[in-house]
Formats: C-alpha cells, sequence, structure tokens
C-alpha cells in the first residue's frame, strides 16, 4: 500500500486539481494537470484517484497549518471523555484543545473546523474515485477492478462520514451524484452508513488485494460498530460473528505487537492508517504527521527521543483504572487508592504499555523522566505511549524530525470486535456465558507480556525478575455470569483497559448514555490531583471551571463557518 503512494503520486497532484479534491492537498504548486478523462482511461490512473481517499485518513492536507483537530485519533477530542487530559502548558493552546477538555465549546474553535474539514475532504475524494471508476467503466474498464475501487470507496465514504457522526453527529450525507453541495444535516445519518456499508460488502473481495486496503471482512467489522452505535444489537451481533467466523484474524501474541512498527499489520489489525516516512516526500507529511503533539517533551533531566511536544497526558482516573484485586480482576473503587510506582500494588500490565510513568521504562527510550510533563502538576505526571516509535526505528525528514515516523493510527483491532461482540450479546439478552469468554480472551492475551527492563528486552512475561517498578496480575472472571447489568459493566471496563487512549472512550461514553455521570465523577476525582480541570488559565483568561457536563455536549458544535457556508442548509446542533 505504502509503495502504491511512490507509484501514484503525480496523478494524484492532477486529480486534486481536476477532479475537485481541494487544491490544498499539495505541498507545492503542481507544474502540470491531467485531465479526468485520462485518469479514467487507465487503471493507475483510477487506482490514483482511490489512494488519494486512503491518503486522508491521516487528516493531513497542507493546506492552513497545523490541523491539529484532523488527526486520526481524534485525541484532541477525547481529553473532553476521562482518559486524558489536554496536557504541555496552559499557555500553549493550539485552537482550542484546551477549551475541549474544560467543556467551554464554542462554534468557532479551530479544532471543530480542522475535523470537518478533513473528513469531507476525504468524502469529496471518494465520491472523485466512484465517478472516475465507473467513467471507466463505461470506457470498457474490467467490472472486477472497477467493482472492487468503487467498493472501497464507498467503505471510506462510510468511514468518513462515521467519524464526523462521532465528533459532530448531525452531519450531512454526500453521495457521487449529489451537485448542490449545500445539503441539510436534518436526517439520521447512521442508516445512511449502514446502506453505503452494505452495498460495499457486496463489492468488496473476500481478501485484501494489498496491506492496509479493506476488503469484505473489514466492511462487516466497521457495518457491525455503525450497528451497535445504532442499538441495533442483534445486527452488530450478526456481522461481528461474520468476522469472526472468518477465521482471518485473531489476537496478536503480545498486546504491544499492536503498538510497534515492526509488528503492526499483524493478525489483530483489520484497519489501519498507514503511516510512513522517507518515502519521497520531504515534510513526512503521510506520517503521523498530526499525532505528535502527543510526543515526550524534551525534558531537563533526561532527553526525550521525541524533544516534543507533551500533549495528551493520561489522567489519574486512567492510571488507577489499571488497579486489580488479589485475583487480578478490576476493582471496582479505583480511585479509592491512588496507584504509585514501586508500591506493593498489582496492576494490569496494560497500564504500562498505555501510560509513561516516571522511572518506568518508556519502551527502548530508558526509564520515563519527570521533565517530559510540561506544566508539572498542571497537566499530570504521565505522557501517552502507543502511538509512540521506538529509539531504534528510522525517523522523517521536514520538522522536528524526532517526531516524524512510521507508526501506524490503528482505527479497528480485532480485540475492539471481540469486545463490541460481547456487548451485543450482553445488549441483546443473548449468551451472557458467551461475553464472558470473549472477554477473558481479551484478558488472557494481556497476561502474555509486560514492558521489559532498560536495555533489556522490549516485552517479557508479567512475572519477570527484572520487573521492578510493579506487579502485575490479570486474572479470568470467573463462571458463570447470569446477571446482565454485572455483564455489561465487566465490558464496559474492558473496553477502557483495552482501548484506552485509542480514540474509543469519548464515543463509547455518549452512545452509552452516561457522559455526564462519568466525567461529573471523574473531574471532582481528578481536580483533586491535578489543577488543569479547574479552569485557571492565566493567557485565556477568567474561564470557568470545568463542565458542567449537560446533553448538548453529546455532540461537538458544528463549525459556524461552515453554518454560513450552507446558506443556512445546516442546523447547528442544540444548545450552540
Amino acid at each position: 500500500m505504502k509503495n502504491k503512494f511512490l507509484i501514484a503520486v503525480t496523478l494524484l497532484f492532477a486529480l486534486a486539481i481536476i477532479v475537485a479534491c481541494s487544491d490544498e492537498f499539495l505541498d507545492t504548486p503542481t507544474q502540470g494537470a491531467i485531465s479526468s478523462d485520462v485518469l479514467s482511461s487507465s487503471e493507475q490512473g483510477v487506482d490514483a484517484s482511490l489512494i488519494a481517499v486512503y491518503n486522508m485518513l491521516n487528516g493531513f492536507t497542507n493546506t492552513i497549518g497545523n490541523t491539529w483537530g484532523a488527526a486520526p485519533s481524534n485525541y484532541i477530542f477525547e481529553s473532553a471523555a476521562d482518559d486524558v487530559h489536554k496536557g504541555s502548558e496552559p499557555s500553549d493552546n493550539p485552537d482550542g484543545y484546551y477549551e475541549v477538555s474544560l467543556y467551554q465549546w464554542s462554534t468557532n474553535l479551530g479544532v471543530f473546523r480542522h475535523k470537518w474539514g478533513a473528513v469531507y475532504e476525504g468524502i469529496k475524494r471518494a465520491n472523485n474515485a466512484i465517478n472516475i471508476a465507473n467513467a471507466y467503466r463505461a470506457n470498457g474498464g474490467s467490472e472486477d477492478f472497477v467493482n472492487r475501487v468503487v467498493g472501497e470507496a464507498t467503505f471510506l465514504r462510510a468511514w468518513y462520514h462515521f467519524d464526523a457522526y462521532r465528533i459532530f453527529v448531525n452531519v450531512p450525507y454526500y453521495l457521487e451524484t449529489d451537485t448542490d453541495f449545500r445539503k441539510p444535516n436534518d436526517q439520521p445519518v447512521l442508516p445512511l452508513i449502514i446502506a453505503d456499508l452494505e452495498k460495499a460488502i457486496t463489492l468488496l473481495p473476500a481478501d485484501k488485494s494489498a496491506v492496509g486496503r479493506v476488503d469484505r471482512t473489514v466492511a462487516q467489522a466497521l457495518l457491525g460498530k455503525v450497528k451497535l452505535f445504532n442499538k441495533d444489537y442483534t445486527g452488530a451481533k450478526a456481522e461481528f460473528e461474520k468476522v469472526v467466523g472468518s477465521g482471518k484474524y485473531e489476537l496478536a501474541p503480545c498486546y504491544n505487537d499492536n503498538f510497534t512498527i515492526a509488528t503492526q499489520n499483524n493478525s489483530e489489525s483489520l484497519f489501519a492508517f498507514q503511516a510512513s516516512v522517507n518515502d519521497g516526500d520531504g515534510n513526512s507529511t503521510n506520517s503521523n504527521f498530526l499525532e505528535r503533539l502527543a510526543a515526550p517533551h524534551v525534558g531537563t533531566g533526561r532527553p526525550s527521543v521525541t524533544g516534543c511536544c507533551g500533549f495528551n497526558n493520561p489522567t489519574q482516573d486512567f492510571v488507577n483504572n489499571f488497579r486489580v484485586d488479589a485475583n487480578g480482576l478490576p476493582v471496582a473503587d479505583w480511585n479509592a487508592e491512588k496507584v504509585v510506582v514501586g508500591t506493593a500494588q498489582t496492576v494490569d500490565p496494560r497500564l504500562d504499555w498505555t501510560v509513561g510513568r516516571t522511572d518506568v521504562p518508556y519502551l527502548d527510550w530508558g526509564p520515563h523522566d519527570i521533565t517530559w510533563i510540561r506544566g508539572l502538576g498542571w497537566a499530570g505526571v504521565y505522557s501517552p505511549k502507543k502511538n509512540m516509535k521506538l529509539a531504534s526505528d528510522p525517523e522523517g525528514p521536514g520538522w522536528t524530525t524526532g517526531q516524524l515516523h512510521a507508526k501506524n493510527v490503528e482505527f479497528l483491532r480485532y480485540a475492539d470486535v471481540l469486545l463490541m461482540l460481547a456487548e451485543a450479546e450482553v445488549e441483546s439478552n443473548g449468551d451472557l456465558e458467551e461475553a464472558r469468554r470473549l472477554v477473558n480472551m481479551v484478558r488472557e492475551r494481556a497476561g502474555n507480556c509486560a514492558q521489559g527492563p532498560d536495555g533489556g528486552p522490549l516485552a517479557v512475561p508479567i512475572d519477570d525478575p527484572a520487573i521492578t517498578w510493579a506487579t502485575y496480575k490479570v486474572g479470568l472472571y470467573p463462571g458463570p455470569w447470569t446477571d446482565q447489568e454485572a455483564a455489561r459493566t465487566a465490558v464496559r471496563r474492558e473496553r477502557r483497559l483495552e482501548l484506552g487512549t485509542e480514540g474509543h472512550r469519548l464515543p463509547d461514553l455518549r452512545r452509552w448514555g452516561v457522559l455526564e455521570s462519568v466525567v461529573t465523577a471523574y473531574m471532582a476525582y481528578e481536580k483533586t490531583v491535578v489543577n488543569n480541570v479547574n479552569g485557571t488559565d492565566v493567557r485565556i483568561g477568567a474561564l470557568d471551571a470545568a463542565g458542567p457536563v449537560l446533553p448538548r455536549h453529546y455532540a461537538f458544535p458544528i463549525p459556524s463557518t461552515e453554518i454560513e457556508l450552507s446558506n443556512g442548509a445546516l442546523i447547528q446542533n442544540d444548545g450552540f
């Protein structure tokens, strides 16, 4: 897939101008152009138009500066949940990131414009690719090839609309046949996404044509997820069972295999943004470009590998969540005791694959250093870990090269599928024992490995004697599960442990209808250990204290500029 980017780069540039992909996509002015007729005259041209759709998965168009709100993991929006703080320092507030975390949302924040622009650029490219593929069909092109391209582009159109839905909820849906782009957002979008995915499934091949592309099984997984959001638990269960029954996916042996460049695109990865560096792009814009704010800062004690930027700090509430009892099962009241490095507490080993804790090895960088935390005491004391490269991994050229690398951003993992299937079992009044089995599959794998010691293997058994900073244990839930509410609690807790800091938490809290209660309780606890949820900021001024969290916060506001450009077609979300 990454090689395809190089092969088709010239056609991509031409496509960006000729078939209405914004010229903002280009790094430098195009010296020549090629007509859409030429693009639709060959498989290479058609495939180039499709690659342009995949390329927008990184959220970056190189158009209006660093569009942080478009980062594929949605980490900026996740700061409105309970897993991460905005981080950095109070005065460092790119385009409204701080206001997002404080629930002080306004319609003109840059992060909202960035996200809206990125998803609709992806949708526009998807529709362009469908039209070019159909023109190639009319020119006598291979039916099988065209069907695959249309299937992939239709899947990606559904994906971008789904990403928009998870942020803004009430969004317009664009098809390749639309000519008036001032469309209203007055109809439920999930049924339209479902229709697109059902269509894509009929067109996609059984297996991926290349790493990074999608196939029928990936579309079934996303269809199940969308149906879960739509509270069609029986329908979701049927789709997830197809994915499991395909036999194509299994949990990777070690949890961290999902977050290491050498082992990415493994048996657990269904769909991910395929990052690359040193691929001929001198600015590394195909890398983890918009994720890099979350890298640990330079520090004054021991330098970090990346040297910037210190955002996206995990919360104490999240860290406490990994505390387990004598049986290795999650404790019910995790904030009854603060997790501290080097104590007799027992924790889930996924904690130290997810969170950088002071004096605990940070991948192969050496021990995490407290001076990597900017605004210490204001931003907490932890660094994110999952989307970081190893010190030994190649870096890309461009601005602050230490931050730019080829670590993929995972969108759909098999562990996510298993836990969604478990949830569908619980919510459809299905087989609670099957839900327990699925959750235990994920937990059993979590017990396979732990962060290794400085200078030693990256991954070691969880009881390795070299581990001096923690005691790890992962237990399996005993059966039988007979109580639906207890099963629901266990499944939801496992999602937080397994998928933390991957962009799932805020959408989960919203679709479960528990945003107000969970985030309000989190804020009440967290403000006792860090200052940033209190809302005092010298540069921004006297923002009110964080919250209150209200029903209107189940959707972020639509950017005011988009409302204006629509000439009244778009209706602002309630409360903004």
